[in-house]
């Protein structure tokens, strides 16, 4: 990489300049969505547990549930959990959905960016287009 930001520094400069200033935006962008995405991820696996630690204790007592017709109680509190984490589910995908799409979205600034700097140099004269694919 080091080889290809010193050629991009001799043929445009100005150019590599920018991008180079746009790339630490780009790479918080994605640290910041990875950061959401995981940080969701073990909430997750938290809330998955605590409803798995209610059907397994159903399971393993269910002689002693039903012969205290404690059924329902179990089956709400189940459901319950489960509601709990649909919720947070609804919730989790409108706010990663969002990262996502904000981080992405910043590419493409930089996209634009670049071409319109690009269009700039080149009206200028200040770069050929051969200095660009270079």
């Amino acid at each position: 990489m080091g080889l290809s930001v010193i050629i991009s520094l001799v043929y445009g400069w100005e150019m590599t300049l920018l991008i180079l200033s746009i790339a630490p935006v780009l790479a918080l962008t994605g640290m910041i969505e990875t950061a959401v995405v995981t940080g969701f991820a073990n909430k997750d696996k938290q809330e998955l547990k605590r409803g798995g630690k209610t059907a397994t204790e159903a399971v393993e007592n269910i002689h002693t549930i039903v012969s205290l017709t404690r059924e329902k109680a179990f089956e709400q509190t189940y459901e319950e959990t489960l509601q709990i984490q649909y919720r947070n589910t609804l919730k989790k995908g409108q706010i990663i959905g969002s990262c996502y799409a904000f981080s992405h979205a910043f590419v493409y600034f930089a996209y634009a960016a670049a071409f319109r700097f690009g269009a700039y140099l080149f009206q200028t004269g200040r770069m050929t287009p051969e200095g660009m694919f270079m």
